[in-house]
């Protein structure tokens, strides 16, 4: 199974048995936040675009920790695939759109 295919489910299996790929997806939708909600560590914008409301403050926080250069582990390893989850769809775009433009 490869990310690069843009299969939601592909990447939602990855994301449960990698840690590494989960900490990236952390990462990746981080960086789809607007600055100022990075900044007010909320969603302030309805662009479907990084995390919802409810895992703003917590999403932005693991990828702040993570690009620290430090390790979720244990509950926090746990709580960070369950909310990744729900953004098998942003990565899938994601990952089309490198496919995409690696064609092009």
């Amino acid at each position: 199974m490869s990310i690069a295919k843009g299969n939601k489910e592909n990447i939602k299996a990855l994301i449960n048995r990698n840690d590494t790929a989960l900490k990236r997806a952390v990462v990746v939708i981080f960086e789809r936040q607007t600055l100022d909600e990075k900044q007010t560590e909320s969603t302030r914008h309805s662009n479907n675009r990084g995390f919802n409301h409810a895992d703003a403050k917590c999403g932005t926080y693991y990828a702040r920790w993570i690009l620290g250069g430090r390790q979720l582990t244990g509950l926090h390893l746990d709580k960070a695939r369950r909310m990744m989850q729900k953004y098998c769809g942003q990565l899938a775009v994601i990952a089309n759109d490198k496919l995409s433009a690696g064609k092009a």
